[in-house]
């Protein structure tokens, strides 16, 4: 049996991988017969999705390649069962804000630098209960919870705004705080925040270093050590769960009427190509 099939084996491990992906548009890197990488978004011309354990079973193996490597969106849907489903805007039902914060494990102590200083300015901003961090291979990422926003709040705008908005003023704010270590630890923050994005699901395998994604609270971060992500004794906090309902409104609030919403591009003039996501749903309907 592989390190991949052992893991996703484990009890813990399906229950943390299916509670995470359940509403969200997931994607897999799989290893194939010859032990090269495949990305799939897709099953059957369906969009990829865990929503109970049978769904995480019937993946794991596929067509014969290994399952290795599970992400899922920031994005919760209302419905995801078909491919115009998880391109339509007004089916995103809620929307998780994620810092990337991208460098490599050698340089693990710089990278929880910059995330300390973006999560004490979220706590400054009464951001405490609704945040969480993930250590993914060479990275960190730091979510703030989508049912942090009132229900209020999402009536009057829309969440991937709320979402996108929130982590470019976070950036903006902080970047003078962070830039001598960004410089000097060869580490990039982004806003990835878009409507199809990706991040690696808690519990899954890196899909090329043999570690753990897992989660630690703000309180914890500078206990960690890359030991919390050995595969064979990995430390994960499950409280991800916890979250303040309205705790992140004031920040968003103000990130909105700072930065505005998603920059979608919207053009006036008549298109000559079809949409990329209208060929792929074209593409994947076709008998």
């Amino acid at each position: 049996m592989s390190l991949a099939e052992e893991h996703y084996s484990r009890v813990d491990v399906k229950k943390e991988i299916v509670d995470f992906c359940k509403g969200r548009w997931v994607a897999a890197h799989y290893i194939d017969s010859e032990g090269k990488l495949v990305f799939r978004r897709y099953l059957h011309r369906k969009p990829l999705r865990i929503n109970s354990p049978e769904e995480f079973s019937r993946i794991i193996n596929l067509r014969g390649n290994v399952l290795r490597s599970i992400y899922a969106t920031a994005n919760l849907y209302w419905k995801t069962e078909s491919i115009e489903e998880v391109y339509d805007l007004s089916n995103i039902r809620r929307c998780s804000p994620v810092w990337d914060i991208d460098g490599t494990l050698s340089n693990w102590k710089a990278t929880l630098e910059v995330a300390r200083e973006i999560g004490a300015f979220l706590n400054d901003r009464g951001v405490e209960k609704s945040l969480f961090f993930k250590w993914s291979g060479n990275g960190c990422h730091i979510h703030i919870h989508e049912e942090a926003f009132s229900d209020d709040l999402l009536r009057r705008y829309h969440p991937l705004d709320l979402a996108y908005a929130i982590v470019e003023y976070v950036n903006s704010k902080t970047s003078q705080r962070v830039r001598e270590t960004l410089l000097k630890g060869r580490i990039t923050v982004e806003n990835k925040v878009d409507p199809t994005r990706v991040f690696t699901c808690p519990l899954s395998l890196h899909r090329e270093l043999n570690v753990v994604c897992i989660c630690f609270k703000p309180t914890r971060l500078l206990e960690f050590t890359p030991e919390w992500i050995r595969p064979s004794s990995f430390q994960h906090d499950p409280s991800w769960r916890e979250f303040v309902k309205g705790e992140a409104d004031e920040i968003a609030e103000d990130a909105y009427k700072t930065v505005g919403g998603y920059p979608l591009r919207r053009r006036r003039r008549r298109r000559r190509t079809v949409p990329l996501d209208k060929q792929i749903v074209k593409w994947l309907q076709k008998d």
